[in-house]
């Protein structure tokens, strides 16, 4: 079965929104970003690591984006008729790209949070090296690396206290490298600008000057490929804006969606 949390149209005078947050938290996760969401909006939050570990999914090869899309937009019938906003980060992009293309009359706006766009050499190395690490690596340092490479180094720096209790208490977690060659394996597969250039609802695409992952350059991209598109770049924050920037995120989406009107 698909894990979600939360509901559709519980409060029939707000805007309802389909989360589509991150696999990776880190010492602070998401908790403000949809508390603060909470206040507004009425949510409901798609569990991706928990829906693959179920059996709806093939669990020896790589789900794509649009196999999910199509299991999370049969449960999403029982809502049918019922409007909704998209808010996806990082591998949300790309789930909430083909939610949205499959939902072109239900789906109202798309927002991405630290999108790529497609493969290129550099995004390329980055994930492979990624893979690479989760073989080699323990758990202890495959975290460090991993950590470093989605948070910026002030914001690591600042919480050096709390990455460092969050990493020993996964210490005697297994890396499953192969679970995690098939999910970077998806989003290389997937280039998103393909996708959304198709799309012609309103589109808020949301980035961080220091994100070392999904850099810059990925949203400027979507932004000139697609119609409809607005793009926001933070000046700091990272990967993890969805922890790092909670509150700039929520005015921002907050005021895009507001734009929209009923």
């Amino acid at each position: 079965m698909l894990t979600f949390h939360g509901s559709f149209d519980k409060k029939k005078d707000r805007d309802n929104i389909l989360l589509l947050l991150p696999k990776t938290r880190g010492p602070f996760g998401v908790t403000e970003f949809k508390a603060l969401l909470k206040n507004k909006f009425n949510l409901l939050e798609y569990n991706d690591v928990l829906s693959e570990k179920s059996n709806i999914f093939n669990q020896s090869k790589v789900i794509t984006f649009e196999q999910k899309a199509l299991a999370i937009n049969n449960f999403l019938k029982k809502w049918k008729n019922i409007k909704f906003h998209v808010v996806g980060h990082s591998t949300g992009c790309g789930l909430g790209t083909f939610i949205a293309k499959q939902n072109k009359v239900d789906c109202e706006s798309l927002t991405l949070i630290n999108p790529w766009n497609k493969q290129d050499n550099e995004f390329r190395i980055l994930q492979t090296k990624r893979v690479e690490n989760a073989k080699k690596f323990n758990q202890i340092r495959y975290l460090k690396s991993d950590y470093n490479l989605l948070y910026s180094k002030n914001y690591t720096i600042k919480f050096k206290k709390e990455f460092c209790e969050l990493i020993l208490k996964q210490k005697n977690n297994n890396i499953d490298a192969s679970l995690i060659k098939r999910r970077l394996q998806s989003i290389l597969d997937c280039n998103i600008g393909d996708e959304l250039c198709k799309l012609f609802l309103p589109k808020l695409i949301i980035n961080a000057v220091d994100d070392k992952l999904m850099k810059t350059h990925h949203g400027e991209e979507l932004h000139k490929l697609c119609y409809n598109s607005k793009l926001i770049s933070l000046n700091s924050g990272g990967h993890m804006l969805t922890e790092t920037r909670a509150k700039d995120l929520n005015t921002h989406i907050s005021n895009f969606i507001g734009s929209l009107g009923k």
